[in-house]
């Protein structure tokens, strides 16, 4: 198998969220082994974060390798949300091979619950995120 580098850009569609928050009243959510006692802008680094270590922790390196031989790299775009409860829902994928894309879907199904959902005015709301993720062969 050949040396595989995943590279991850997380693209938060926060259509909820201002980018720029101070409001006590919203909050991001809160990935499980993340603080709750961070700001906004702490909560989203380590939530972030702590998603990209697990995408790239339980992504199957075999399958991609298998798939794209030939390839220096690819990629391949994943939806999601983060439900009211803090539940991955909504989970779509697009890439050159479905295959690649059915594993996309499979690990975040897998992707633990968070210990809080993202909150705004004092109410749970769901969440969008985007995350383009390339893999270096």
């Amino acid at each position: 198998m050949k040396n595989l580098f995943l590279l991850i850009t997380i693209s938060l569609c926060l259509d909820a969220f201002s980018t720029e928050t101070t409001n006590k009243a919203e909050s991001f959510p809160v990935y499980r082994s993340c603080s709750e006692n961070l700001d906004y802008q702490g909560l989203k680094s380590c939530t972030t974060e702590k998603i990209m270590n697990f995408i790239t922790l339980s992504f199957n390196y075999e399958l991609a390798d298998k798939l794209f031989p030939q390839e220096e790299s690819t990629q391949f775009l994943v939806e999601f949300i983060i439900d009211e409860k803090g539940k991955t829902k909504d989970i779509t994928a697009k890439a050159h091979k479905k295959e690649i894309a059915a594993e996309a879907i499979k690990l975040l199904k897998r992707l633990p619950k968070m210990k809080k959902p993202g909150y705004l005015n004092g109410k749970p709301v769901a969440v969008p995120f985007k995350i383009l993720m390339t893999i270096y062969f």
